[in-house]
């Protein structure tokens, strides 16, 4: 059991220096195959070694000789004692061959309450090194080498056990949360809040009242952390505050099995607007992060697995920009079977397989999980040779652009040239040399969502499913659907030539025939069921996940 996992009355109460030197003395001998922290003190002498302590036994066993050089050569002894860390008490100097008696300096391997846990030395004030851990306990803080003696102790459990470290994020993750203040008007027709208080155990959408907020489960949440519950050792990590974590953390583990003193906050984190492994228990190594924010994760991109972002209420898609109807407003929902939860778990299963069953002639503690993530990320489209055609901007390296980098963590092999090993064009619209070549020779024709999807399902996506629309029916499409604003007199001149004048009036009768689709019509389509070429906001609400449920 590493300290992380010791038992606490919650993640963020406070208990008693006498509960804690329990806590840490019942930790201390179940680690006591690590090495110890200060093997000289006897209240670790159950990390000591046999070897160790032999090894003690003779460094005390060792005499100092005081013939006719009087002070001189205790001296020489005393500056050499000192300089191994070792002092000498003054009236216990022999004046003839005898045993020291030796007092080792404590190290300070880490602090609670401002206290070292070991020898009880108040904290100095300008001695602040090391990491507050302030989500196991209040006003604990560990040093850096007490951090790499537990995450040692820790990682060999963890292999005992066959398990990895899971960190989880919660908002657009796990979860979607919103103010209640937020919720809008369609929310509020279709009864959100009602259901929020029903007393029903298969709810997924929950009131906290002491935030006068909503917050709704992401389908399969509840299977997800189950499952995965056998294959990791998890942590919940977020940006929002402690007091939120905290309520979040009990909809999801009401019964603390999953998360017992892991819940991870902005006031735990070591870096403005970052997170970090450096508050994790756990060794880097071993730890797979899912996350729908890579810019957090600026230290840590090879332990990460991007996640497709859950966007339940309006307020969430107006947060990020997206002018669609909601999930909640079109009472509709990912589907459990293969939402963005149900794919992710399949992917943590393939890596925890490669990480245990392939090193099955090797030393476990040689694995790193960050390699095996990059292995099973390049399998998603191996194989592939892609051109992109007008999608980057005309003065920009495109092998500095997101979209070639993301193809290529994903096993393509990225070109700017056409030649017959092609076998994917990229492109926004019909109207280019490079499409019309795609087309005329039969090679895949497929829109940049085709990456986007493929980089969050990790699996090739059908390209029939991602098609690139010709220039004017995308510019209309557009038109229509993103701003959803009345024709200009431009819009009404096409019309013209297609066969008539259309007045306001002409606008709205069309409307009703499902002529020109306004964001009204928009607002009447299912979220994720239309394919809205060019419309990042459709985009990012169905990202390739497949229908939502109804």
């Amino acid at each position: 059991m590493s300290l992380a996992e010791a038992p606490s009355p919650s993640p963020s109460s406070s208990s008693g220096s006498d509960d804690f030197a329990a806590l840490l003395d019942a930790e201390l001998e179940l680690a006591s195959g690590a090495d110890s922290a200060f093997p000289g003190d006897p209240s670790s002498a159950s990390l000591t070694t046999d070897d160790e302590g032999e090894e003690e036994d003779s460094e005390e066993e060792v005499e100092v000789e005081v013939p006719e050089q009087n002070g001189a050569k205790r001296r020489r002894v005393e500056e050499q004692r000192q300089d191994q860390g070792v002092s000498i008490r003054p009236d216990k100097i022999a004046t003839g061959p005898s045993k020291n008696v030796e007092v080792k300096l404590c190290p300070h391997p880490g602090y609670f309450g401002g206290l070292c846990f070991r020898c009880g030395k108040p904290q100095d004030e300008e001695d602040v090194s090391g990491v507050a851990f302030g989500y196991i306990h209040k006003g604990l803080r560990l040093g850096t080498s007490e951090i790499d003696r537990l995450r040692g102790a820790d990682l060999k459990n963890l292999l005992r056990e066959r398990k990895l470290v899971l960190i989880l994020d919660l908002d657009h993750t796990l979860i979607n949360s919103t103010k209640l203040q937020d919720i809008s008007s369609a929310e509020n027709e279709l009864g959100i809040r009602t259901a929020a208080l029903k007393d029903d155990p298969d709810r997924s959408i929950f009131t906290l009242d002491s935030m006068q907020m909503l917050t709704k489960l992401r389908p399969f949440v509840c299977k997800f952390l189950k499952e995965a519950s056998n294959m990791f050792e998890m942590y919940i990590y977020t940006m929002g505050d402690k007091a939120y974590a905290i309520e979040i953390a009990k909809l999801l583990d009401p019964t603390n099995v999953y998360f017992p003193s892991k819940v991870i906050s902005n006031s735990d984190c070591t870096q403005r607007h970052q997170k970090g492994l450096d508050v994790i228990l756990g060794a880097e190594s071993v730890a797979v992060i899912l996350d729908d924010t890579e810019y957090v994760w600026q230290n840590h991109k090879e332990n990460l697995i991007l996640m497709e972002r859950y966007h339940y209420f309006a307020s969430s898609c107006r947060q990020f920009g997206f002018g669609v109807r909601s999930l909640s407003e079109s009472m509709q929902d990912e589907r459990e079977i293969d939402g963005a939860l149900a794919t992710v778990l399949d992917v943590l299963k393939r890596i925890h397989a490669i990480f245990f069953d392939t090193a099955a002639e090797t030393d476990l503690s040689l694995q790193d999980v960050r390699q095996v993530i990059k292995t099973v990320r390049k399998e998603v489209l191996k194989g592939c040779k892609l051109v992109f055609s007008r999608v980057f901007p005309n003065n920009a390296r495109p092998q500095e652009q997101m979209m070639w980098k993301m193809a290529e963590h994903l096993g393509a092999v990225c070109s700017t040239d056409v030649d017959s090993t092609v076998t994917h064009v990229v492109a926004v619209d019909l109207g280019t040399e490079k499409a019309r070549w795609a087309v005329g020779n039969k090679k895949f024709l497929v829109h940049p969502r085709w990456i986007e999807a493929a980089n969050f399902r990790w699996h090739r996506q059908p390209e029939e499913d991602f098609p690139v629309l010709p220039p004017k029916e995308k510019s209309r499409d557009k038109v229509n659907a993103v701003t959803g604003q009345k024709e200009t007199s431009k819009d009404k001149e096409e019309n013209a030539v297609a066969g008539e004048k259309e007045t306001s009036n002409d606008r709205k009768e069309n409307d009703v025939a499902g002529q020109n689709e306004t964001s009204n019509d928009q607002d009447g389509n299912d979220v994720d069921g239309q394919k809205k070429d060019d419309t990042k906001e459709n985009a990012v609400a169905t990202t390739a996940t497949g229908p939502a449920d109804s």
